[in-house]
């Protein structure tokens, strides 16, 4: 529920102010338990609260809303609301978010006692950063409590309150991923077609789960409404039954609803909803529209998961290349080809195809407006899968394309770890254009 980003760094400050009371905590299928529950939060107490966070998720929960507070944003408000939330919740932290939570935290906040800061990290493969640290008095002494989560949105590597630590986990490998992960377009439609029926029933609630995301986002009242307006645009020249704008239309009214706020879950993919909301709408939509059967729906909603997966461990967990059309995209076209009735070669023509149509796409952070962008790799996806389809390929010896569309999704990767530079000068020009925020946000050398 919301924006992965916020999310997770509202997740890391419920787990440390929950540590701050308990001198122990257990595992239980993921979930952190500790078998205190915190007294009331006193902002009198309060010391200090510090998120360190790679480039990345800093820009990501810059300027996103967040679940249950009609459209509030901010990466220092969802520290300050995690506060009053239960870890337990994991990633649907905020559900249990109230008018009176989001009042006390902004009181936090205005405290100026909530700093946010990104690391800028050098290397060119940059892996998810949080770190949080809380001091807090009890009694006549402080308390300090850290956690740390990395690579993974839910992956905590530590709690730990006066350097002791309560748990130390592992941080997940993309390497070790690699190498386990099916590495070919064919292996991957082969694993799609073994599946079972939990498996199906799985991925069929993911499907269900983000239309009826874009269900509401179609009534309006979230972001920038461009699923609202891109049906209004298209009723008026009637367009707005064909299957390219039923396609455009519902993802953008997905993504209008999740960057806007809204209560419900969406299903993601390679950690991210807006991911997810490409890689799934479309199929969604296009099954729906043509009557296609629940088996066909569920295995090329997989293709999808496993294609933007597979794009997503040759490149950055986030980058300057935007996630949601790129690697979802490839996703989507992938799966979309395959419900149609396409074949492996049509499949590795659509991934190439749309390649080498969006590839240059930019990620200047979570927000609004991400709808445009969801919106047209969508469209672009099952626009690929058709042209495939119909005998369309784009030959080797342009630019980044190969012959093998596994070899195309290598490039992006190595497109992706290089824009370093790129991504430093999109959250430079965020950061100066931000005016009066209530957080301070430094940025540390």
């Amino acid at each position: 529920m919301g924006c992965t980003e916020v999310v997770a760094i509202g997740y890391a400050v419920s787990l440390a102010y929950h540590a701050l009371f308990n001198t122990s905590v257990s595992v239980k299928e993921g979930h952190y338990i500790f078998p205190h529950d915190p007294p009331e939060f006193d902002l009198q107490k309060l010391n200090s609260l510090q998120i360190k966070t790679d480039r990345d998720v800093y820009k990501n929960a810059f300027a996103v809303a967040i679940p249950r507070t009609k459209g509030q944003k901010g990466a220092g408000l969802a520290a300050a609301i995690g506060i009053y939330c239960n870890p337990k919740d994991k990633l649907n932290i905020f559900q249990s978010t109230s008018d009176e939570i989001v009042i006390k935290a902004k009181k936090i906040l205005r405290s100026g006692l909530i700093r946010v800061e990104y690391v800028k990290q050098l290397e060119k493969k940059l892996h998810l950063d949080i770190r949080v640290l809380i001091k807090y008095r009890l009694d006549d002494i402080y308390l300090i409590s850290k956690v740390r989560i990395q690579d993974e949105h839910d992956n905590v590597t530590l709690i730990e309150v006066n350097n002791r630590p309560l748990f130390k986990g592992a941080r997940s490998s993309d390497k070790s991923e690699k190498d386990h992960f099916p590495d070919s377009i064919e292996e991957i439609l082969k694993i799609a077609k073994s599946m079972d029926s939990k498996d199906k029933e799985i991925v069929y609630e993911g499907i269900l789960m983000n239309k009826k995301v874009a269900e509401v986002g179609l009534k309006g009242g979230y972001g920038t409404e461009i699923g609202k307006y891109l049906y209004t645009m298209a009723k008026d020249m009637n367009l707005e039954k064909t299957l390219l704008m039923q396609v455009r239309i519902n993802a953008a009214a997905a993504a209008d609803a999740r960057m806007g706020g809204c209560n419900l879950p969406v299903m993601s993919t390679s950690g991210s909803g807006n991911q997810g909301i490409t890689a799934l709408l479309p199929i969604a939509v296009i099954g729906e529209i043509k009557d296609i059967t629940y088996d066909k729906l569920c295995e090329a909603a997989l293709i999808s998961h496993l294609l933007t997966k597979l794009t997503h461990l040759y490149s950055t967990h986030l980058s300057a290349l935007c996630g949601c059309a790129i690697k979802a995209g490839i996703g989507a076209t992938a799966g979309i080809t395959f419900l149609l009735g396409g074949t492996l070669k049509m499949i590795h023509q659509a991934i190439n195809l749309l390649a080498a149509n969006i590839t240059g796409m930019i990620c200047d952070g979570a927000k609004a407006g991400c709808a445009l962008k969801i919106s047209t790799a969508s469209g672009v996806a099952l626009e690929c899968a058709l042209m495939a389809i119909n005998g369309a390929n784009i030959a080797s010896d342009n630019g980044i394309i190969f012959s093998r569309a596994e070899d195309t999704i290598k490039a992006i990767g190595k497109i992706s770890d290089s824009l370093m530079e790129t991504d430093l000068t999109i959250i430079n020009i965020m950061k100066e254009k931000q005016m009066n925020r209530d957080t301070s946000n430094k940025h540390i050398e």
